[in-house]
């Protein structure tokens, strides 16, 4: 395969796709002379694949690398001081309600 076939992305839910095309004539080409094969997952046509990545990838730095039709993805972790802290909402009150009485009764309703 070439790297022209294959597509990296990776999504606002921390997951990585990897997607592409094997076309059939790649496929049907004569045989190279002391070549060897292992395994193939797919003899030809669309495909992809889905990794939900840790909360510790740096997903802003992720690296892919195709030599000889293997593909190489490097995801790096985020340093200590930059890990990812969940985001705090704060919750306005609202004019006139300075108890808090309004939520409660909500909460109870519900």
């Amino acid at each position: 395969m070439k790297k022209d076939d294959v597509k990296i992305e990776v999504e606002e839910n921390r997951v990585l796709r990897v997607s592409g095309e094997r076309k059939s004539d790649d496929y049907y080409k004569e045989e190279v002379e002391g070549e060897k094969w292992h395994r193939a997952e797919r003899t030809f046509g669309k495909f992809w694949r889905q990794f939900r990545m840790p909360m510790s990838a740096y997903l802003d730095h992720v690296k892919a690398h195709m030599e000889n039709g293997i593909l190489s993805v490097t995801v790096p972790k985020l340093t200590e001081e930059k890990k990812r802290q969940p985001k705090v909402i704060n919750i306005d009150e609202e004019p006139g309600n300075s108890s808090g009485e309004d939520i409660k009764a909500a909460k109870a309703q519900m």
